[in-house]
């Protein structure tokens, strides 16, 4: 897949910098010197690019093919072009009023001995592992270092640090976009649900 965008930071002496596509909800996207199709001008901050996009063996988004664009081939910004387009921020009162009602739900359930203190501590501390996770794989995105394998990312998720994940995702602007990451995501979330259903339920033969 080809895209667009422009170089918002380049380490000359290294021959290494990061894109900005021009849909403001992508990550970043890696660029070496080496991966433009033919040789030409260094590269400086700010240059419009066009380039092709691939996942490499990091996990981290990598572009290849890069050309120089002139201005007449600079296709608009999609946060220009499409900025009526709200579909994605109309998620978020309803992931917002989900996590408060999580939140709450566990609470009323450890208040009323349904379900017991540990489990609440054990989700407070995937939450804050979660969003820790979040960030150091954002930075490593961004740094072009080894990235936070994404079963990691998903099986926090699913021991309850969904919450969390979902205020990285949007406080960082990080994996809004990758299929099939956020089906997956999605799906951490009902299975963490069926789990707290089984724990107060008579089925559960765990004590604590």
């Amino acid at each position: 897949m080809r895209d667009q965008g422009r170089l918002i930071e380049w380490f000359d002496d290294k021959g290494y910098g990061f894109i900005q596509p021009n849909d403001p909800d992508k990550d970043r996207v890696f660029l070496h010197i080496k991966d433009f199709a033919r040789p030409g001008p260094r590269p400086i901050v700010g240059c419009a690019l066009d380039y092709q996009v691939i996942l490499d063996e990091r996990g981290r988004y990598r572009a290849q093919q890069v050309v120089y664009l002139k201005a007449s081939q600079v296709k608009p910004r999609a946060d220009v072009v499409s900025k009526p387009r709200q579909r994605p921020a109309a998620k978020r009162p309803a992931m917002q009023i989900l996590c408060v009602a999580y939140i709450l739900v566990l609470a009323v359930l450890t208040l009323t001995g349904l379900l017991h203190g540990l489990l609440l501590l054990l989700i407070s501390l995937m939450n804050a592992l979660s969003y820790w996770l979040y960030a150091q794989d954002k930075e490593a995105a961004q740094l072009g270092h080894r990235r936070i394998p994404e079963q990691s990312l998903h099986l926090v998720s699913a021991l309850g640090g969904w919450p969390a994940a979902w205020l990285a995702q949007e406080k960082m602007r990080h994996k809004t976009q990758k299929q099939p990451f956020r089906k997956i995501y999605f799906c951490t979330i009902g299975l963490n649900i069926l789990l707290i259903l089984w724990f107060i339920s008579p089925f559960n033969l765990l004590t604590l």
